[in-house]
């Protein structure tokens, strides 16, 4: 049995979270805020995803509006953040529909805005729709109707993805459509005023046999935490990233913890983990390659550290927790 609510990776949790936790009026916090209509569309900031609406686009509607922290992305300095946008007929199961063909009324809107001192500041913003040649175009960008966009625009594969390394009961082709191509829009932003975060000074991945083999040493370590279903072990090997939010939010990493999705999972009497599999998941690096994961290479939003509960009709359903990893001290440690 599928729950799509177990599916959603660690990522995909933190960066859209949702609680009343907001910063200080006298503290810096900075988030994503998105507007999608009639499309899918990827939030991403230096290359990690903060979150997109694909439950939308596999109902066949692609809508979403939402925020998401985005200040544990972003460094001193130049930054990048970008928007992702592909046509929902890649997500549903019609042949008389073209993939790549946009709804008229397709759009998506991303603004960085940073709330300091009660006010708040538009950084940096990309506001995407369809032009009447039926490609997306930016409108920031238009000039008397004309594309002279800032914003640096890509065609690019959505999703490298093969099937074959997912379990059947619980895959489904649509989550990840292989060939999908979305246009990408990125545009750089300066900020100041932030913590030195550890993933700013990490060893980049260069994916050497050395650094391939203290990474899967990292995530064998957290697969035995999370085997053990003691909390206090788990935090211990994520305490870092718990550290981030903690700062980022203004709460306690405690608080941050316990709202945590996988926390309440532990304690299901059908939680099992799920051995891992190496040749079913490959490396994703992000932002400069100080950032790094396992992805499995079907559903991409799943980890090696997976696992299975015992839902209510006394089925299985399947989790995930999908931290982001960087190499400091010559040592991997989730830090987001």
């Amino acid at each position: 049995m599928f729950n799509a609510s177990l599916t959603r990776a660690w990522l995909l949790t933190l960066l859209a979270f949702t609680s009343d936790i907001w910063a200080v009026q006298n503290k810096l916090s900075i988030r994503s805020v998105f507007d999608i209509k009639s499309a899918f569309c990827a939030i991403k900031t230096n290359d990690v995803l903060g979150l997109d609406n694909r439950n939308s686009a596999l109902a066949g509607r692609g809508f979403g509006t939402a925020s998401t922290n985005s200040m544990l992305l972003l460094e001193n300095g130049i930054n990048d953040i970008s928007l992702e946008l592909g046509s929902v007929n890649w997500f549903v199961n019609d042949n008389r529909q073209k993939k790549e063909d946009f709804n008229p009324q397709a759009s998506c809107h991303v603004s960085l805005i940073a709330y300091e001192n009660g006010k708040s500041t538009t950084l940096q913003s990309l506001d995407v729709a369809i032009n009447s040649d039926g490609e997306p175009y930016d409108k920031n960008g238009s000039v008397k109707g004309h594309q002279q966009s800032t914003a640096k625009v890509e065609k690019v594969l959505a999703n490298d993805t093969e099937k074959g390394h997912f379990p059947d009961d619980y895959y489904n082709e649509y989550d990840y459509p292989q060939g999908m191509y979305v246009y990408r829009f990125t545009r750089s932003v300066e900020v100041s005023g932030l913590p030195e975060w550890k993933w700013t000074k990490a060893t980049p991945y260069t994916g050497t046999p050395q650094q391939l083999l203290k990474l899967k040493q990292a995530y064998e370590n957290l697969w035995e935490a999370f085997a053990s279903q003691k909390d206090s072990v788990i935090k211990a090997e994520v305490q870092e990233s718990l550290k981030a939010w903690s700062f980022s939010t203004d709460s306690d990493p405690n608080s941050i913890y316990d709202d945590l999705e996988f926390v309440a999972d532990l304690k299901n009497p059908g939680f099992k983990m799920i051995p891992i599999k190496w040749e079913d998941y490959k490396v994703e690096v992000m932002n400069k390659g100080r950032m790094v994961k396992f992805v499995n290479k079907s559903t991409p939003s799943f980890s090696p550290i997976s696992y299975l509960v015992q839902d209510d009709e006394n089925g299985e359903v399947i989790g995930t927790y999908s931290p982001i990893f960087s190499m400091v001290d010559e040592k991997f440690i989730p830090v987001i």
